[in-house]
């Protein structure tokens, strides 16, 4: 048996199978085999592949980002809200899948931009950069806060411009769509007809059915065991807990002479400015990868421009605006305004500062997007601070800095020693000297003094620390402020006794039984309202009167409710009446009809109130067919969501 497996491995099936492996282990490595690979994606976002199950561009939104995302939306809703937001109705599963497809939108338009080949030129990236506010001092980009931003990014300046540019490729598409939304004079006047539409309604405020009988011991039972639900206890957990405020710890309030000096040597470029240059240019474009002829036919083209613009009295803006192909630049003569060291880095940024004179002309140089004719258009001297001026601003910031650093020091420290030991909270806080609290028991939904901050709900309720006792990340809970949890009690959701909540299931089941009774007499009187009664009739049966509501638009001072349902019917008009029921209340309902439609005023509008409703008509149409094209290009991506890792 082992002799004929032997002779026969050696034939044109085993070579075959062996090519099969080696081809495989080519694609997928040898370490596929003995170490699957773990998903951590909350969603997966992949294109066709370009040759048969190879080649598929894909992207993933990490758990951590996924997080991150929502934490932010989360700050804003909280700073939208105030005190009406609800952070439990905030942790939906709408909420997040809705946070999560923003994200892979965004994702598929990543993709969509990098397979239509769409990319950014270095003006428009400049320009984008200098509009940004977060780089912004006094209302001008700043170069000194441009670098703060990268190093508290803690990115180089390649790999921001890099993904400025990569974002403004996957917007560009959709901005165009959103800036070319038209709408016609005969659409405008359609939308006012409708908006501005008037109906008079007449409405039967239907009284709320007799209080029922009260329900007996039977009744309270079966209510209760119907909605056992509603009558449990909440989880809860007690906490124990060390907090660091910045604002609380001893610092140094005198620093010496030499300190202060050494602190204005290291941030000199705060206090000393180079000085500003201006710049213009004019460009031939040649992308990176054309032919020798192409490039050359280009080169040749920018240098007799660059002998126009250094020609007596020549006017470089005029030159720019008729011949420049940088579109971001040309209508204002090529202009690109200040230009900061780093913000064009190689040739460009060389030939740039090798120019001291206003007006002077370097060139042509090349970089991937083409030739360059530079002007340079102004130059602004630098300024400077002595250390006697600044001495004082220097001492307040270095005091400043001295509290977050001690701070940053002891959160540090803490973090570290919780690494070591994430079992137990006391070795950390003695090797910090900080002292550890205990709280009392408190839901999910809201607690006393520290619990009652959401931040650090979230975190005691989060698996990590509520089910398997670990001690939590670091919790910022404000500006210089970080909490550190431990849960060491909990007390599991439970059902309540029928006898501690007779009382409240006895209203809710009285409040449930009037509520469908309500309904129940509505439904009766609208159907016979549909089969012809008048209003007049219906209303005397149950001791009300009609009541005449001429004129309402959908801007009336009424329930929404009614607004919607008045709006929502018909136009009245052959045999059946336009009739419908509204919920005012818990047990309150009330019937309405529509008596008359009248189309909304045209007249009354100057031309500029026209346009800019006519605009807000287009821009509105506009976002609707934005969200139809990213709709159309997400069923082009092939999209994974891990539900159980949102």
């Amino acid at each position: 048996m082992l002799q004929r497996i032997r002779d026969k491995s050696s034939g044109w099936m085993a070579f075959t199978v062996l090519g099969l492996v080696i081809v495989t282990m080519a694609f997928f490595g040898i370490e596929s085999y003995f170490a699957p690979k773990i998903e951590t994606y909350s969603a997966k976002v992949e294109g066709p592949a370009k040759f048969w199950i190879w080649g598929k561009a894909s992207r993933e939104i990490g758990q951590d980002q996924f997080q991150r995302r929502f934490e932010q939306v989360r700050q804003l809703e909280r700073a939208r809200q105030g005190d009406a937001f609800d952070p439990l109705a905030f942790e939906s599963a709408d909420n997040r899948r809705r946070v999560l497809d923003e994200m892979i939108d965004e994702e598929v338009l990543a993709l969509f931009a990098e397979r239509e080949g769409i990319t950014i030129g270095e003006a428009e990236v400049a320009a984008e950069l200098k509009q940004m506010d977060e780089f912004q001092v006094n209302g001008a980009y700043s170069a000194d806060q441009y670098r703060l931003g990268l190093a508290a990014r803690g990115m180089s300046h390649g790999q921001f411009i890099a993904s400025v540019r990569a974002d403004m490729a996957s917007r560009l598409v959709p901005t165009q769509i959103l800036a070319t939304g038209l709408a016609t004079d005969a659409e405008l006047d359609e939308f006012l007809r409708l908006s501005r539409q008037v109906r008079d309604l007449a409405l039967i405020d239907l009284p709320t059915p007799s209080a029922p009988e009260a329900p007996d011991d039977a009744a309270l039972q079966a209510w209760y065991e119907a909605n056992a639900a509603r009558y449990r206890s909440p989880e809860q957990v007690a906490i124990e807990y060390v907090e660091i405020d910045a604002s609380l710890l001893d610092v140094p309030t005198v620093v010496d002479e030499q300190t202060l000096r050494a602190r204005y040597e290291e941030q000199r470029g705060r206090y000393v400015t180079d000085p500003v240059r201006t710049a213009a240019h004019i460009l031939v474009a040649a992308p990176a990868n054309a032919d020798a002829a192409t490039d050359q036919a280009a080169r040749e083209r920018a240098e007799a421009l660059a002998e126009q613009a250094r020609a007596p009295g020549a006017d470089f803006a005029a030159l720019a605006r008729e011949h420049s192909e940088d579109l971001g630049s040309k209508a204002d003569g090529g202009l690109l305004g200040p230009i900061e060291p780093g913000l064009f880095e190689g040739p460009f940024q060389d030939a740039l500062f090798a120019l001291d004179q206003p007006g002077q002309v370097a060139g042509p140089v090349r970089t991937p997007d083409g030739w360059h004719v530079i002007q340079l258009a102004d130059i602004t001297a630098g300024s400077g601070r002595s250390f006697e001026e600044v001495r004082g601003e220097i001492e307040a910031e270095y005091l400043a800095t001295e509290r977050d650093r001690r701070f940053s020091d002891l959160s540090n420290t803490l973090i570290e020693r919780i690494y070591r030991d994430p079992t137990s909270l006391a070795p950390a806080a003695e090797a910090t000297g900080l002292e550890v609290k205990r709280t009392a028991l408190f839901e999910r939904g809201n607690g006393e003094g520290i619990a009652a901050i959401p931040e650090v709900r979230a975190a005691a309720f989060a698996d990590n620390q509520r089910i398997e006792r670990q001690v939590s990340d670091a919790v910022e809970i404000g500006p210089g402020q970080v909490v550190v949890l431990q849960v060491v009690e909990v007390v599991p959701e439970a059902q309540i006794p029928l006898e501690q909540v007779r009382e409240r299931v006895r209203a809710e089941l009285v409040a449930d039984t009037l509520s469908k009774a309500s309904e129940a007499q509505a439904e009766a009187l609208l159907e016979r309202a549909r089969a012809g009664e008048s209003f007049e009739v219906l209303a005397s049966e149950v001791g009300r009167t009609v009541a005449e509501l001429p004129g309402i638009t959908r801007q009336a001072p009424v329930p929404p409710a009614l607004i919607d349902e008045a709006f929502r019917l018909p136009v009245p008009g052959g045999d059946a009446p336009s009739v419908g029921m509204v919920r005012l209340g818990p047990d309150r309902h009330a019937l309405v009809q529509v008596l008359k439609v009248s189309d909304g005023e045209l007249e009354g509008l100057d031309e500029a109130t026209r346009d800019q409703l006519l605009g807000q008509v287009a821009q509105a149409r506009a976002v609707v067919e934005r969200e139809a094209f990213v709709r159309a290009l997400r069923r082009q991506f092939t999209v994974t969501v891990a539900e159980d890792r949102l």
